[in-house]
């Protein structure tokens, strides 16, 4: 049987493709935008780590990242999901939490340098329960990063979750970073 290739059509560089592939890749390519814009703003906003209570993590429908929220008060009391998470519970098939002691949590609060980064402005560790009211006030009119991690020992060894995200999740990155939990005090009341 004689070696048989399979030819192609041979296009040199600089020539277009026919016009129907070039309007079926087109069609195809605004489909896959489309899907990737409809699902980045609907349904649920990807998160990483402790889910924020209060303030809440709001994002608008082509966001990558949070909006700044405003909160009621210049000592906001944080609020997040207390550690472990219901969806830890529910793929724990070993048993792994039962052996879990000493939660405690970490807080980080960042007042924003450029939106993205920040300087560490408040920081707290060894908290009990999942909601802290900041002890030292804020500045008025002033936006914010934050962040929340919980420490643990499971089996004499300290452990610690990632620190929380949402939107654009830049996981693995330091924080702070553009997917901290963003929310911005009032304007000073006269």
């Amino acid at each position: 049987m004689p070696n048989m290739k399979l030819r192609l059509p041979a296009y040199h560089v600089g020539s277009v493709l026919p016009e129907r592939l070039r309007a079926r890749i087109d069609w195809q390519f605004l489909c896959c935008l489309l899907c990737l814009a409809l699902t980045a703003g609907c349904g649920g906003m990807p998160m990483a780590g402790l889910h924020p209570e209060y303030p809440p993590a709001e994002k608008g429908f082509f966001a990558l990242w949070t909006d700044y929220v405003t909160v009621d008060s210049l000592q906001p009391t944080l609020r997040w999901q207390p550690f472990p998470r219901p969806e830890d519970v529910k793929a724990d098939k070993s048993g792994n939490l039962n052996r879990i002691q000493e939660i405690r949590y970490e807080l980080r609060v960042w007042k924003t340098i450029t939106g993205s980064s920040g300087e560490l402005v408040y920081s707290r560790r060894g908290l009990m329960f999942a909601r802290h009211q900041l002890e030292e006030p804020l500045e008025p009119a002033t936006k914010y990063l934050w962040s929340v991690r919980a420490r643990f020992v499971l089996d004499g060894n300290p452990r610690v979750t990632e620190w929380g995200l949402a939107g654009f999740l830049l996981q693995g990155e330091v924080v702070p970073n553009p997917s901290c939990f963003r929310f911005q005090t009032a304007k000073k009341l006269e």
